[in-house]
C-alpha cells in the first residue's frame, strides 16, 4: 500500500516535519496535504486549532512496480516477496522469492509473461508512458535464455554444415528474439521467422541462402 500519516503541530511545518520523521524519508519524496490550518485561541490559549497534515510518500515506478506486483501474487493466494534487481530509463526488473514457483511461472513461463505484462501495463497508465517490466522467479527466464541460445548456436551449426535451412521449435515473440540476438554476430547465417500465431518459428540459414525459397 502506499505509505499515508496524518499529523498533527503547532503549524504546518511541524506536523510535516513530525511526519517525514515518521515515515523516514525527505520532503521531495511526499506530497503534503493541509487538512487543517493552525488556529490561535482566545489570548492565544483557549479554543485553538492545531495543524493537521496529511502526508502520502510519492512512489516511482520501480517502487510502485514492486507493490502492483505484490498485490496481484496476494490476491492469487501465493506467500512471496518481491525484489527490486535492476533499474533504467522506463525498465524495471523484478524478482519473485517464495513458494509455489511452479505455479506463478505457468507453463512455459505464460503465467510469469502475463504477469509482465499487467505490471506494465498498470505503470505505463500511472505515469504516462511505456514501462518495460522484466520478471525473473527462481532463475527461470535465465536458464530458458541460455537454453534458447544453446539451441540457436547448435542449429547454426547445422545449418553451415548441411547447408540447409534449420527450423526451431514454435516460440513465443520474446523467445523468438532471444534466439534471433544469439545469432546476430554470427556472419555464417542469416536468421528470419515464419509461420502464424503459435506456430511461427526461428528458421536459420547459411548466409546468403534465399528465405523466399524455403518451403519445408
Amino acid at each position: 500500500m502506499v505509505q499515508t500519516l496524518k499529523m498533527k503541530g503547532k503549524t504546518v511545518d511541524e506536523a510535516v516535519d513530525s511526519a517525514l520523521k515518521v515515515l523516514k524519508v525527505t520532503k521531495d519524496k511526499v506530497s503534503i496535504n493541509v487538512l487543517v490550518e493552525p488556529e490561535s485561541g482566545v489570548l492565544g490559549v483557549f479554543g485553538g486549532k492545531m495543524a493537521e497534515v496529511e502526508i502520502s510518500v510519492i512512489e516511482n515506478e520501480a517502487d510502485m512496480g514492486k507493490r502492483v506486483l505484490q498485490e496481484i501474487l496476494d490476491r492469487m493466494g501465493f506467500l512471496t516477496l518481491i525484489d527490486l534487481v535492476g533499474q533504467e530509463v522506463d525498465s524495471i526488473s523484478l524478482e519473485i522469492k517464495g513458494e509455489d514457483m511452479g505455479r506463478i511461472i505457468g507453463k512455459e513461463g505464460a503465467t510469469l509473461d502475463a504477469l509482465q505484462i499487467i505490471t506494465g501495463n498498470i505503470l505505463g497508465r500511472k505515469f504516462g508512458k511505456r514501462m518495460r517490466v522484466y520478471i525473473e522467479a527462481q532463475g527461470y527466464r535465465r536458464k530458458r535464455q541460455q537454453r534458447i541460445e544453446q539451441t540457436a548456436l547448435e542449429a547454426a551449426e547445422r545449418a553451415i554444415a548441411e547447408n540447409k535451412p534449420i527450423k526451431l521449435e514454435p516460440m513465443t515473440p520474446a523467445d523468438r528474439r532471444m534466439a534471433h540476438l544469439a545469432l546476430q554476430g554470427n556472419s555464417n547465417v542469416d536468421t528470419h521467422s515464419e509461420g502464424e500465431l503459435v506456430e511461427r518459428r526461428v528458421v536459420v540459414s547459411p548466409k546468403g541462402l534465399n528465405p523466399q525459397s524455403i518451403n519445408e
